[in-house]
């Protein structure tokens, strides 16, 4: 069998570097189909979790879903936590700012970012931003933002990657002026 620059790499690597990318296939695959988790959120230092068996939370918000998958409380993380957030049909974020970096991809669904930013065309006024599955988006350091599922039947799925945790969230009082 031909082994071309990845499989020399596995090979050089051994069932290390195999094993990590069939965990990351794993958390990717497993995203999808989530049951209920336990209701108790206790320190968890295991390598490999089952998604399922996490702690879930909606935060006082109905037709919300967010598990910690990888955090600084519940793992010990230090420079990243990754999040799994489940929005039901219309449900969204407060608008809200952080003095983190965010990246998303949206795993399921469709919806719509709003954000108000320095870096875009016309800096502070908001901007409705279409999200589909398959797709992915940043939010810069400090920049207000709210995310909604705008479809009216389908739930709005994205893992999200954060910066510098744990972080503190900072909510918007009106859209007007982000």
């Amino acid at each position: 069998m031909a082994r071309g620059p990845p499989a020399a790499a596995a090979a050089a690597h051994g069932p290390r570097l195999a094993g990590v990318g069939r965990a990351l296939l794993l958390v990717a695959a497993t995203a999808t189909f989530l049951p209920a988790a336990e209701s108790s959120c206790p320190r968890d230092n295991s390598l490999v979790r089952d998604i399922s068996r996490m702690h879930q939370s909606n935060y006082g918000r109905e037709g919300f879903s967010h598990i910690t998958v990888a955090g600084a409380l519940a793992h010990g993380m230090k420079e990243v936590e990754v999040w799994l957030q489940t929005f039901g049909p219309g449900k969204r974020t407060p608008i809200h700012r952080h003095s983190c970096e965010e990246i998303f991809v949206v795993l399921k669904g469709k919806g719509t970012l709003l954000l108000g930013s320095s870096s875009l065309k016309h800096p502070g006024e908001p901007q409705e931003i279409p999200v589909f599955q398959n797709s992915t988006f940043t939010i810069p350091v400090n920049d207000p933002h709210q995310i909604w599922n705008s479809d009216e039947h389908e739930d709005l799925q994205v893992l999200v990657i954060i910066s510098r945790p744990p972080i503190k969230i900072r909510y918007q009082q009106r859209r007007s002026k982000l």
